[in-house]
């Protein structure tokens, strides 16, 4: 099975592309490795990923770091991928003079941030000394990154050029004018058989370089969105204010505030209650992005989060289930069921996120649905949030309730416009099976017609 990347997550993870997207990533070296890391599983490879991050992270927080970030970012901007010419030279080609002054400009650039990055005591990034790249390329020890086959090079060269130039005869210019082509082809052979044994240099820097990008761009995010570094746990989840980006940045343009949630998920099934707009299916995703953020290397949205790995997060959501054209949304949640069980059969570590599962079928067949779902996740002990609107759901596992509408004498500044501001969206936990009852509160204060809130009324 091929090694999904970030960019195959991208449009597939909810909140995803809205944190790629206001990444200040720098350079395109930088935003294609992004593109191509993979999802990290290994604790070795998080503690590695994530160590380099806080790192990077208490550099950037420091104001005495200002001025060698700012110049390292300017010069990683004008940073070109070069990795097709450090092909050619690797395949011993002869480089064209746009791919000598690429080589002699990356080096230029790479020795310039080498030197602020060290003059900063900033070691998580550590570049080869390009100097004798630079010696080859610049013989004239101008520093300045252009290119073009210097008389420096040959010195008969120097004494053709002169030659044309200083006659007035066509055919004796000409003649000398390809006698220039020829010594600079062969300038070109031997300059490009010099640099044959820097490939493997200038290829580590150009990774690193992409690495400092990416890593620069998370921390910048990170103090900019209050995210945290996350504790990697071996024994479950949790998290304390986790918080969806993309909503909270969304209600601040409006001058609303977006209310985070403690939460902690371990190796056991948690059945999550709660009305209508009450904030579960964010929950839900909230903690999917979360927990790719983490396997992605990034810190996360929370004040505090320790994170236990797994192999796959399957999140189970109605929104996304009309993409599998043909079959009913019921018939593709139930899909998305069988493949957490099926995984989680077959020993992997999931994360299961199943927003309201069951809710397309009749009540009692979907009670039964929660039910054996839910047990099954606790004897397969998987790591499992699972939402629903069914009361009466015989499973022996922890329930958590979302606290809902508050109190208020006030009812009737209750709009539909500022309902958000009346919702307790934590979490309690509950021993009872009873979901709350608030369909009808709801549906009266965003104004659903009279009559048929009183004949509800009557039904009950």
């Amino acid at each position: 099975m091929p090694v999904k990347t970030l960019r195959n997550y991208i449009n597939e993870v909810s909140g995803l592309r809205f944190i790629y997207e206001n990444l200040k990533l720098n350079s395109g070296i930088g935003r294609n490795k992004l593109l191509n890391s993979v999802f990290l599983v290994k604790e070795f490879e998080l503690k590695n990923a994530l160590g380099n991050l806080s790192e990077t992270f208490n550099f950037v927080k420091d104001k005495n770091n200002s001025d060698c970030l700012t110049k390292s970012v300017h010069l990683l901007y004008e940073i070109n991928d070069i990795n097709a010419t450090i092909k050619n030279l690797q395949m011993s080609r002869v480089l064209d003079d746009i791919e000598l002054f690429e080589i002699k400009k990356f080096s230029l650039i790479s020795q310039q941030i080498n030197r602020l990055l060290q003059a900063s005591g900033f070691y998580t990034i550590m570049l080869h000394d390009l100097t004798e790249v630079i010696d080859i390329l610049d013989p004239e020890k101008t520093g300045i990154p252009s290119f073009y086959i210097y008389s420096d090079y040959d010195e008969e060269l120097a004494r053709l050029r002169k030659l044309k130039n200083n006659t007035d005869d066509p055919a004796a210019s000409e003649k000398h004018r390809q006698e220039c082509i020829d010594i600079e082809d062969k300038i070109r052979a031997d300059l490009s058989k010099k640099l044959t044994k820097f490939a493997s240099l200038l290829s580590y820097n150009i990774n690193q370089l992409a690495n400092l990008d990416i890593l620069i761009a998370k921390s910048v995010m990170a103090v900019e969105y209050s995210f945290c570094e996350p504790k990697i746990s071996a024994e479950g989840t949790s998290y304390s204010g986790v918080f969806n980006p993309q909503i909270k940045e969304k209600l601040q343009q409006q001058n609303k505030d977006f209310q985070a949630i403690d939460i902690v998920i371990n190796n056991n099934p948690t059945l999550i209650t709660g009305a209508n707009m009450s904030g579960k299916t964010v929950l839900l995703k909230t903690v999917a992005l979360s927990q790719y953020l983490f396997q992605f290397g990034f810190f996360v949205p929370a004040t505090k989060a320790e994170i236990k790995p797994v192999d796959e997060i399957i999140l189970s959501v109605g929104d996304n289930q009309n993409e599998m054209n043909g079959l009913s949304s019921f018939a593709v949640e139930m899909l998305n069921i069988n493949k957490i069980i099926t995984e989680a059969k077959s020993g992997k570590e999931i994360l299961a996120l199943v927003d309201e599962l069951a809710r397309t079928t009749n009540p009692d067949e979907g009670k039964a649905l929660v039910s054996a779902f839910t047990q099954m996740m606790k004897e397969l002990k998987v790591s499992s949030l699972i939402t629903t609107h069914y009361s009466g759901i015989k499973s022996d596992c922890r329930r958590l309730r979302v606290k809902g509408l508050k109190e208020t004498t006030v009812a009737s500044k209750i709009t539909v416009e500022n309902i958000n501001d009346f919702m307790d969206y934590s979490l309690e936990k509950v021993t009872d099976d009873k979901v709350p009852a608030e369909a009808i509160r709801i549906a009266e204060i965003i104004g659903v017609d009279g009559e048929l809130i009183k004949k509800t009324k009557e039904y009950l």
